[in-house]
């Protein structure tokens, strides 16, 4: 004669393989006998719970509590059963009893977080897996739920500037998923943030060793890596970032920067030059609808003036020269040209006068100015007096090989000119180094404001010039450049 234990032993490998029916016939049988038997009246409600008939599941599982209430495992799965039916409350509290019989039951944690994690309370579900991943540290799927809890922790942390906070939730996370190169980035990047830029170079090369194609971590890496002076690490992170990822232009230009510092000219200008062919195909690409440039000047008759126009502004990066020099030898080399600064209200009296001393038209800029400094000096190219205009920056002296460039371009006949006066000059073409015959271009401030309110950093004049002023100018312009003899000429002898 089959025993109940025996009978309870069979139901179970039935249920456990997935024979319902039978699981289900045998454990009737054993409540025939037994009708307060706990095992059976808690599996046969498990089983309910699982065919769809889970009100006669919590109540099977009911009974047998009654019957044996130190039964952790019972209070757990009426929690599931709960959870199942859209209970999440009712479940969180059985969880807790399930687990305050048995602390260490790791499983129950876990259901727990999922409970609570569906009512939003994110913080009790992370506590919940950090006691099931203390109970039983191989247990996966806890394992796996904390590391995805903690990495989605961080990661709102650094959205919303907590860098600091974001640290420790991304160290566990790291911690919990070694091999998961998103988090080791994340975890890179609050470090870099922070200032902790060799710890955030170990981060970033797990992520590389994780996912060796990875063109943001080897990106990253390499600006970090520049950021505590080892340049040849940075210039092999960079370049395979860049080979990783072709177009990629920030890893691409930080290249030939960092490649320039080591003296390796010819590598730079070699990347120099990708760069240029990936700006201007990209330029001409995404180039707006604008009309085609007249073949005339708007209003020749009235155009007298040549202007080298410039932008000087108090809070503007400091060159290795003073603005002061550079205008007085600007007067001198460039005769019949007027050297036009436009500055705004913080530049101090005196030193106004002492820029109108050495040549300077000064010309004010209302605060209100809808765009910053570096568009400023474009007004010379809308000003209906200006025959020609050129604009140019403070960091470097004008030079005679520069002038000898600037007669060759009026010589060509060509209305526009640019200049690329490096092997660090990788934009099709920079704020200060380009120039043309005014009133064939539309106005520009209007196109400049509505970029500038779109796009708002250092960069942005530089691309705003590339995708809205190159594209009309490229086929008419001569360019000279020092570095990349594919897009352009060699400056001039003088």
């Amino acid at each position: 004669m089959v025993t109940i234990a025996e009978a309870l032993t069979l139901a179970l490998d039935h249920h456990l393989a997935g024979r319902l029916a039978e699981a289900q016939q045998l454990y009737n049988r054993i409540l025939d006998v037994d009708p307060d038997q706990p095992d059976a009246l808690h599996f046969l409600g498990v089983l309910a719970g699982q065919v769809g008939e889970q009100t006669l599941g919590l109540q099977l599982i009911a009974r047998a509590i009654v019957q044996r209430p130190e039964a952790a495992d019972m209070h757990a799965n009426s929690g599931n059963i709960r959870r199942s039916v859209g209970q999440p409350e009712a479940a969180v509290e059985d969880y807790r009893r399930a687990v305050a019989l048995q602390p260490d039951f790791a499983e129950a944690w876990t259901d727990m977080a999922n409970a609570l994690r569906g009512l939003g309370r994110t913080a009790g579900a992370i506590t919940a897996l950090e006691r099931a991943v203390a109970s039983a540290p191989a247990l996966t799927i806890a394992v796996e739920r904390l590391g995805a809890l903690r990495h989605e922790e961080g990661r709102l942390l650094v959205e919303q500037g907590r860098g600091t906070e974001s640290l420790r939730p991304l160290a566990r996370a790291a911690e919990l998923l070694p091999l998961d190169a998103d988090i080791a980035f994340l975890y890179g990047n609050a470090l870099f943030a922070m200032g902790l830029r060799e710890d955030s170079t170990l981060a970033y090369r797990n992520a590389l060793a994780i996912t060796p194609d990875f063109p943001s971590a080897a990106f990253n890496l390499g600006v970090a890596l520049g950021g505590v002076d080892r340049l040849e690490d940075s210039a092999r992170a960079l370049e395979r970032a860049a080979r990783l990822d072709p177009r990629h232009l920030d890893a691409i230009d930080r290249l030939v920067v960092a490649l320039a510092l080591l003296d390796r000219e010819d590598e730079a200008a070699a990347w120099g030059e990708r760069a240029l062919d990936l700006k201007d195909r990209t330029a001409i690409d995404t180039a707006p609808a604008l009309p085609p440039l007249p073949a005339r000047p708007r209003g020749a008759e009235a155009r007298r003036h040549n202007v080298i126009a410039f932008s000087l502004w108090s809070g503007q990066p400091s060159g290795p020269h003073d603005p002061a020099e550079i205008l007085r030898r600007t007067v001198a080399l460039y005769p019949g040209w007027t050297c036009r600064v436009h500055h705004d209200a913080t530049l101090a009296a005196d030193r106004l006068a002492e820029l109108a001393a050495a040549g300077a038209d000064l010309v004010a800029v209302a605060s209100d100015a809808p765009t910053g400094g570096p568009y400023w000096r474009l007004t010379a190219a809308d000003d209906p007096t200006v025959a020609r205009f050129l604009c140019r920056d403070w960091d470097v002296l004008p030079s005679a090989d520069g002038k000898a460039a600037v007669d060759a371009w009026v010589a060509s006949g060509q209305p526009f000119h640019v200049l690329r006066d490096g092997v660090l000059h990788t934009e099709v073409m920079t704020g200060g180094h380009w120039g043309g015959v005014a009133g064939l271009l539309p106005d520009l401030l209007p196109l400049a404001e509505r970029h500038a309110a779109a796009e708002a950093d250092r960069a942005q004049d530089h691309r705003f010039l590339r995708r809205i002023v190159w594209p009309m100018i490229r086929d008419r312009a001569l360019i000279h450049d020092r570095a990349h003899p594919r897009h352009g000429l060699p400056f001039p002898t003088p």
